[in-house]
């Protein structure tokens, strides 16, 4: 009986043992992760550039009608307006000036969030395409080694679209 119980004792540590040892050397598949820089990704793209290139067009239009106005104002200055009338030139110009603002922010942030919206797609089909468990901002990584950083990769990927 003895023998037996020092047996199943020695058996019951071994199995701990092995138990142990097994889940100290972490999980049998860890998890893929990696880590990109979603700003550069977004810079790269042909979207992206489209995009920006229209928008400093949108605001170049702009801003030349805010200097119509402003030099329309300068001439109203010189001509010796009055301050009711001066004072009215510059609420146009400021409520212009806001309009102006308003309708670039609500168009370019709605064809941004688009834009945004087609990378991440394409982001996540490469990344299930490569088995990534996990792939996370840049910005969201304290310290993270180069090779973990698909960025590059990813830009290549992006520019088969």
């Amino acid at each position: 009986m003895k023998k037996l119980s020092l047996i199943l004792t020695i058996a019951l540590v071994l199995v701990g043992v092995l138990v142990i040892s097994d889940n100290a050397s972490g999980p049998a598949n860890p998890a893929k992760i990696a880590y990109l820089d979603l700003q550069k990704v977004l810079q790269s793209t042909k979207e992206w550039q489209d995009l920006n290139k229209s928008y400093q067009e949108d605001f170049a239009f702009y801003q030349k009608q805010l200097d119509i106005l402003t030099k329309e104002y300068q001439d109203m200055v010189k001509a010796g307006a009055s301050n009711e009338e001066l004072a009215a030139k510059q609420q146009e110009i400021l409520t212009k000036k806001a309009q102006y603002e308003q309708t670039l922010q609500q168009t370019y942030n709605a064809k941004t969030e688009v834009i945004l919206d087609q990378i991440k797609k394409r982001i996540e089909d490469y990344a299930t395409f490569l088995d990534y468990d996990l792939v996370i901002s840049k910005d969201a990584v304290v310290y993270g080694k180069g090779t973990y950083d698909i960025t590059d990769m990813v830009i290549e990927y992006l520019k088969g679209f």
